[in-house]
C-alpha cells in the first residue's frame, strides 16, 4: 500500500506538470485531433514515467520530500500498536500521524470512486436491456440504435446510440450524426481511460480538469462532423440551446449537451489556428525531461564493512584515514569497504581483511553463487561481443585474471594477452563475421583491446563469490577465467 501511494504521488506530479503546460499553450487552439492526442498521451505517459528506472547520485527535491513521508507510510503495513509506538518515539509525531490518516482517506476514496463507477456501468447495462433496437437510414448496421420512451437526452456509449421518441421525430438526422461521430472516433475509450485516472487520483483537481478538457475536445470534433454534413450553423446552435436545459443520463456517456455550450459556440465561430501553432508541441521535450528528473531516485547501496553488512552508525563512525579499499559493484548495488586496524604492539595500522598471502590452488576453490551452471547463465546474459571487435575481425581466447578476497569480493581484474582462436575454453561467445579486407594491424589491436575491456567489464559486474578456503578458513585466491570470442 505504501509503495502504491508513493508511486501515486509521483504520478500526480508528472500529470500536473504535463497538463499545466498543455492548458497554457494548446487548449485554445483548433487542432482538435492533435489536442486529443496530446491529452491521451499525457494520460498514458504520466503513470509510466515514474516507473522508468532512473537513478541519481544525490536525492532530487521530489525524492527528499517523499523520503520524509515514506516512514509513516511504511508503518501502514505493520501492526497498528507497533506503528503507534514507533511514531510516538519520533520527533514528528503529529506529522507522521497526519500522513497515515491522509493515506487511509486516500485509499477509502479510491474504493468509493470505483464503487460509484461500477454502479454507473450497471445502470447503463439496465438502460441497454430495457431499450428497443430500431433502424435508421444513416445509422450503419454495426451501430445499435436504441429507443426508450424515458430518454430525453440523446447519448452514446461504445457502439450504442440512445434516443428518445421526441428527438427521433424532430431532430433525428442532426442528433444521430452527432452521436455517430462519437461512435466512429471511439470517444468512449478515451473517457474510460480518463475515468480510471480520475478515480485513482480522485483528490487531484488537475485530473478532473483534464477530463473536462478531453470531453470538450470530443464535442468540438462531433460538432465539426455535424457541420460538415450540411447542417447549418444557426439551426445547430438552436438545437444545442434547447438541449442545454435537459439533464444527461450518466456521466460516462457521450451526450449532445456534454461540454460547455459557450465554449462550443466560440470554437464553431473561431477561425482555424495557424499551422505554426503546432510548434508549441515542442514544450513536451523539456517537460518530459523535467518529469524524469522529478521521478529519479537516489541510488541506494548495500554496504559491507570488512565482509559484514554495515549499519548506518558503523559507517558514520569510520575514520576515513583507515579506509584501505573500496569496491562499488553497480550491477548488484553493493559497496565493499575494507579498513585498516591499529596494532596494539606497534601503533601502526595493519590490513583488516585483505591478506598479503594469495593462493592459486586452495583446498576449496572460489565458487560463483549457485555453482558453475549459474555462472554460465550469468555470463550468457551479460556478456557482449563488441562491435568494434567484429568490424576489425578480432577473435581469440581472453584469459581474465582476478582475485577473490576473503569476503567474496572481486578485485584486481586484468585481462591478459589473447590466445589464438584455436585455443578454446568452456565459455564461447560467437558473432557473425563481417567481410572487410582492409584491416590493418592497428585495427586488429584495437579490436583485441575491445575484447579485453569487455571481458574485464563482465568480471567486475559479477556478484560476490563464495571465497576459496584453506583448512576451513577463507583465503584470498587468484582465479583465471578464459573466455573465447569466435567469429563465424
Amino acid at each position: 500500500m505504501a509503495t502504491f501511494i508513493i508511486y501515486a504521488i509521483r504520478w500526480a506530479v508528472t500529470l500536473t506538470l504535463l497538463y499545466s503546460l498543455y492548458r497554457l499553450l494548446l487548449q485554445r487552439e483548433t487542432f482538435h485531433r492533435l489536442n486529443r492526442s496530446v491529452l491521451l498521451a499525457i494520460l498514458v505517459v504520466s503513470p509510466l514515467l515514474p516507473l522508468v528506472p532512473l537513478h541519481t547520485d544525490e536525492p532530487t527535491a521530489m525524492d527528499a520530500v517523499l523520503t520524509r513521508i515514506e516512514e509513516p507510510l511504511m508503518s501502514l503495513s505493520t501492526d497498528a500498536n507497533n506503528a503507534d509506538a514507533t511514531l510516538a518515539t519520533s520527533e514528528n509525531v503529529v506529522s507522521g500521524l497526519w500522513v497515515r490518516y491522509l493515506a487511509y482517506i486516500y485509499i477509502i476514496g479510491i474504493a468509493a470512486a470505483l464503487a460509484v463507477y461500477m454502479f454507473r456501468l450497471l445502470t447503463l447495462m439496465r438502460v441497454i436491456r430495457r431499450s428497443r433496437r430500431i433502424s435508421h437510414p444513416i445509422v450503419p448496421k454495426d451501430v445499435h440504435l436504441m429507443l426508450d420512451m424515458r430518454i430525453k437526452q440523446p447519448s452514446s456509449w461504445m457502439h450504442w446510440i440512445f434516443i428518445g421518441p421526441i428527438d427521433l421525430m424532430q431532430n433525428a438526422e442532426t442528433v444521430l450524426r452527432h452521436e455517430l461521430a462519437h461512435v466512429r472516433m471511439k470517444h468512449s475509450w478515451d473517457v474510460i481511460l480518463c475515468d480510471l485516472t480520475c478515480h485513482l487520483l480522485w483528490c487531484l483537481p488537475f485530473a478532473w480538469m483534464l477530463r473536462q478538457d478531453l470531453v470538450d475536445v470530443h464535442e468540438f470534433q462531433a460538432d465539426e462532423a455535424v457541420l460538415q454534413n450540411g447542417v447549418t450553423l444557426e439551426d445547430y446552435e438552436h438545437l444545442l440551446v434547447r438541449k442545454a436545459v435537459q439533464t444527461q443520463i450518466l456521466p460516462i456517456m457521450n451526450t449532445l449537451r456534454r461540454g460547455a455550450v459557450k465554449k462550443r459556440f466560440a470554437m464553431m465561430h473561431s477561425g482555424q489556428s495557424s499551422k505554426w501553432s503546432q510548434l508549441k508541441l515542442l514544450y513536451l521535450v523539456p517537460a518530459l525531461a523535467a518529469c524524469l528528473w522529478l521521478s529519479a531516485q537516489a541510488e541506494e547501496y548495500t554496504t559491507y564493512l570488512n565482509g559484514k553488512l554495515a549499519t548506518q552508525e558503523e559507517l558514520e563512525s569510520i575514520n576515513p584515514g583507515t579506509i584501505e579499499h573500496v569496491d562499488v559493484i553497480h550491477s548488484q548495488k553493493t559497496v565493499l569497504k575494507e579498513t585498516a586496524t591499529e596494532s596494539v604492539e606497534t601503533g601502526r595500522t595493519r590490513p583488516g581483511v585483505r591478506s598479503d598471502v594469495t593462493y592459486d590452488k586452495p583446498e576449496q576453490k572460489p565458487q560463483f553463487p549457485g555453482g558453475d551452471a549459474a555462472m554460465q547463465q550469468y555470463i550468457s546474459q551479460h556478456i557482449r561481443y563488441p562491435n568494434i571487435a567484429i568490424e576489425n575481425d578480432a577473435e581469440g581466447t581472453i584469459n581474465v585474471e582476478f582475485f577473490v578476497e576473503e569476503n567474496g569480493s572481486i578485485t584486481n581484474v586484468k585481462a591478459l594477452e589473447s590466445s589464438p582462436a584455436s585455443v578454446k575454453s568452456d565459455i564461447v561467445v560467437t558473432a557473425y563475421r563481417q567481410v572487410n579486407s582492409n584491416i590493418s594491424a592497428l585495427d586488429k589491436d584495437e579490436g583485441n583491446r575491445a575484447l579485453q575491456e569487455s571481458s574485464e567489464e563482465l568480471i567486475r559486474g559479477m556478484p560476490l563469490f563464495e571465497p576459496g578456503r584453506k583448512q576451513g578458513k577463507a583465503v584470498r585466491t587468484k582465479v583465471t577465467l578464459p573466455i573465447t570470442y569466435q567469429l563465424n
